[in-house]
């Protein structure tokens, strides 16, 4: 083996172990981070209200990563065990749900923002809007048409020989379509993080607007009647 291969292993090698190190920190700290938001957001104080069922519903979710996607990262990457590269059938699901997941957590806390924007609204109709029926209605939605949206990805993943980063020849679950590898990487990009991001700026920017406008009212003086 030739001094680059070497340093190309030992490469390798210190990037898996630095992985293995993140991945476990985030694992303890979600687990412990997302057990203290369970008890936050189920005290009845708190219970009845929309913003904590959009947080209680991603806290969910997000023990799905912690639990279950960051895991089966580890063991993949860490050790080189993947199931789903064994099974076409556990390639389709692992890659749908971990995608599936993460974008509905990433819409969750976009409807926390939105839901602030009409909970703190002068208009009595748009505050109306911001209730625990209305709170579990959307989030049966997003939790339909979110996995819909990925479900184009069950056509196109299918187990493939490739070259590992040791070098070796092994089965792994690929976009073999390079127009489609292309369009999903857009196509997560925007589902997951542009439009997310671009509608948590907007409410977060509208709420903040409204909240000094009530500020502003609130510090000015009444008026004085004067009698002519």
């Amino acid at each position: 083996m030739s001094l680059v291969d070497d340093t190309i292993q030992q490469i390798n090698t210190i990037t898996s172990v630095v992985f293995l190190v993140i991945s476990f920190v985030n694992f303890f700290l979600g687990i412990f981070g997302l057990t203290f938001n369970i008890l936050v957001f189920t005290h009845p104080t708190l219970r009845r209200e929309p913003c904590s069922l959009y947080f209680l519903t991603a806290t969910c979710f997000n023990f799905f990563v912690i639990l279950i996607i960051i895991p089966v990262r580890m063991i993949s990457i860490g050790f080189n065990i993947d199931v789903g590269n064994e099974n076409t059938r556990i390639c389709k699901i692992e890659f749908f749900t971990f995608y599936t997941v993460r974008a509905i957590c990433s819409w969750l806390i976009t409807l926390i923002c939105i839901d602030r924007y009409l909970h703190s609204s002068s208009n009595a109709s748009i505050r109306r809007l911001s209730s625990l029926k209305n709170a579990k209605l959307t989030i049966g939605i997003i939790c339909i048409i979110i996995p819909i949206f990925y479900s184009h990805t069950y056509v196109f993943l299918n187990l493939k020989y490739v070259i590992d980063q040791y070098g070796n020849v092994v089965s792994s679950c690929v976009i073999e379509n390079s127009i489609y590898s292309t369009f999903i990487a857009l196509w997560h990009l925007a589902l997951y993080s542009l439009c997310p991001s671009f509608l948590m700026l907007v409410f977060g920017g509208l709420t903040l607007k409204y909240l000094r406008q009530r500020r502003r009212l609130l510090a000015q003086p009444p008026e004085n009647n004067q009698m002519h």
